[in-house]
């Protein structure tokens, strides 16, 4: 390409860009969204193209914005959907959602050729998009799954999205979750806090005629849990305090069991303290091990649920590490964390449970043959 471009009025004229140093072009890139890069700066002149070859300008992400121009262009090409299966067009809207984009999603929607559902509202939910979710509740996207009420409230509080959470908590619906626990869990402590105050006047899916000390016993047990999965140590322990605790002393928790009798009752407690262990075991943060060690003294039993989150974790090196801090802990590990492990492609955790723990693999392992 020559080093004169044609300007907005048809005119020829000398091409700035073209006569920037490279540094400078990098740093004016560095600036910029990498899909703006991939779909804008690339396409200048060769020199920009040779330049920004890297795989993080080469890779158009459809769940982070991308110009509509470039979108529209390729989305609407005649047969540019014709070898997608529905899933992958259906994944082509849950990204568009996700990247807050109006114009494309309404674009992406044509290209596909389906109809937009509740897996396309969840997505905006979860992201924070608040204009895409103004957009499809004015087209007649679903805002419920099933019976068992909408899970959108959950979503966006999960995510830490309090303007979409008091968008939601406007509209009246019925919610699966308050998304005090899905806050909890996404670790965004003010909005978790925030939600329980608003926590009364929530229609819930599924209430009953429990008494109110059987529900708030429920709710309790749950955000510790949340709680342990999202929290560091110390506000974990802020949180079980406000919530009167752990011990077996909570006849709160032994009413909500709905235990018949005192050996129905510890049980149920005792099932309760284990999941709040494994969730500290599966936990995000730094310091999961600190926060499993004090959940110990606060009389949460060793359980295989432990291991199996921390097989499951992201990192196959730190589920791996956790599943030998466990086991070193005397913590079980069973066929559940093996399936964890697979299912989440972790080979070092898998070596190491059916290796140097010795578990055995289960019956209907076949599918672990590939690790």
């Amino acid at each position: 390409m020559s080093s004169h471009d044609t300007n907005a009025n048809g005119a020829e004229g000398p091409c700035l860009w073209s006569s920037l140093l490279p540094e400078l072009a990098e740093r004016i890139a560095r600036c910029l969204h990498p899909n703006d890069v991939a779909c804008g700066l690339r396409l200048i002149n060769k020199a920009s193209a040779a330049q920004f070859s890297g795989p993080q300008y080469t890779t158009i992400r459809l769940s982070q914005p991308v110009p509509h121009h470039a979108f529209a262009a390729h989305w609407l090409a005649p047969c540019a959907t014709r070898g997608l299966t529905l899933e992958r067009r259906q994944q082509l809207l849950y990204l568009t959602a996700a990247s807050g984009v109006v114009a494309n999603l309404d674009v992406a929607l044509q290209a596909a050729g389906c109809l937009a559902t509740y897996e396309v509202f969840h997505a905006a939910a979860a992201t924070g998009q608040l204009r895409c979710c103004h957009w499809l509740l004015e087209h007649g996207c679903p805002t419920e799954e099933s019976d068992v009420g909408s899970g959108l409230l959950g979503a966006a509080a999960g995510g830490g999205h309090r303007l979409v959470c008091e968008w939601l908590l406007g509209l009246g619906l019925r919610w699966a979750s308050d998304g005090a626990v899905d806050a909890a869990r996404g670790g965004h402590v003010g909005l978790m806090e925030w939600l329980r105050q608003r926590r009364s006047p929530l229609p819930r899916s599924g209430a009953d005629d429990q008494s109110d000390g059987s529900e708030q016993a429920l709710d309790k047990l749950d955000v510790v849990s949340g709680a342990a999965e999202g929290f560091d140590l110390p506000t974990l322990q802020r949180v079980v305090q406000q919530n009167g605790g752990l011990g077996s002393h909570d006849a709160g928790t032994r009413q909500d069991a709905g235990a018949v009798d005192e050996d129905e009752a510890a049980e149920a407690e005792a099932e309760g303290r284990s999941l709040v262990l494994a969730a500290a075991a599966g936990s995000p943060t730094p310091d999961w091990a600190a926060k499993v060690e004090w959940l110990e003294a606060q009389g949460c039993p060793r359980s295989a649920r432990a291991a199996e989150r921390a097989a499951a974790r992201p990192d196959d090196a730190d589920a791996a590490a956790r599943l030998a801090w466990l086991r070193d802990r005397g913590y079980p590990l069973g066929a559940t964390a093996v399936e964890a492990a697979a299912g989440a492609g972790n080979t070092a955790a898998l070596h190491l449970l059916l290796g140097e723990a010795g578990v055995a693999e289960p019956p209907e392992g076949g599918h672990l043959a590939a690790f």
